[in-house]
């Protein structure tokens, strides 16, 4: 089902994208509202702190369907929740935790 949301949503949304993304070099900054709708931003942080409870595979999961779409994407979207927000949840306190998936 993550699978074929997130399909979806890099068919719909990113794909049209990609090639003036790669073009003009523009972070796509529009996208990562329309992600956090979608659920996959704080994809490893628990649900207590407003992330999806989910782990690894299913992060994996969905930078495989989002680079379908935009190899560029998908390497922001990876520096997002895994090297920053999934990070801060590892590595931080309950406070700052909340702080970066506020309910």
């Amino acid at each position: 089902m993550l699978r074929d949301s997130v399909r979806s949503f890099t068919s719909d949304k990113i794909a049209p994208l990609a090639d003036e993304i790669d073009k003009s070099n523009k972070f796509p900054r529009e996208l990562w509202p329309q992600l956090g709708d979608l659920g996959v931003l704080g994809i490893t942080v628990e649900e207590e702190y407003g992330g999806a409870g989910l782990g690894y595979l299913e992060h994996v999961i969905t930078m495989e369907e989002i680079s379908r779409g935009s190899a560029s994407i998908g390497l922001s979207y990876g520096a997002h929740s895994n090297l920053c927000v999934n990070q801060i949840r590892r590595n931080g306190t309950d406070t700052s935790a909340s702080a970066i998936c506020p309910s």
